[in-house]
């Protein structure tokens, strides 16, 4: 466990991340590159830790939530335009990958494709800027056993 910033803790793994969160994180069936652990905000104030963890591609970040607070987070806009899809049994909203801006000079890019949801008191938030929605539905369902 090292830290990387006052606003982060880098950690090893998902038994260091579990660890340090008190509950133990969803695992996609892929490879991660680097585990973090969100536990300051801008202000410098302690926030209760977020899980961040970086793959090929995207990010996936989990936290412990009252219920409410994180149906809340789930059901913020992420994008555009959102519809709700399954995952795990628990109702999430996916957003499509935006498309490419008309001009190589814009300075804001492509919306990322984002699917997130609330599982009991965790809340759950996947994003990419280079996998489109349909890939992001598969990896969010790959947490959770098959029925």
């Amino acid at each position: 466990m090292t830290e990387d910033n006052r606003h982060f803790i880098s950690v090893d793994g998902w038994a260091d991340a579990a660890a340090i969160l008190g509950f133990e994180p969803l695992r996609p069936r892929r490879e991660a590159s680097a585990f973090r652990i969100h536990v300051v905000d801008h202000r410098n104030r302690e926030v209760p830790p977020k899980l961040e963890v970086d793959f090929d591609g995207f990010a996936l970040s989990q936290a412990e939530r009252d219920p409410a607070e994180g149906a809340r987070l789930a059901a913020q806009r992420y994008g555009p335009d959102s519809r709700v899809v399954s995952v795990g049994g628990h109702e999430a909203l996916l957003y499509e990958l935006g498309p490419e801006p008309d001009h190589p000079d814009d300075v804001d890019p492509a919306s990322p494709a984002v699917v997130t949801w609330a599982d009991g008191r965790r809340f759950v938030f996947l994003t990419s800027d280079r996998h489109d929605a349909a890939d992001l539905l598969e990896i969010a369902t790959s947490l959770y056993p098959a029925p």
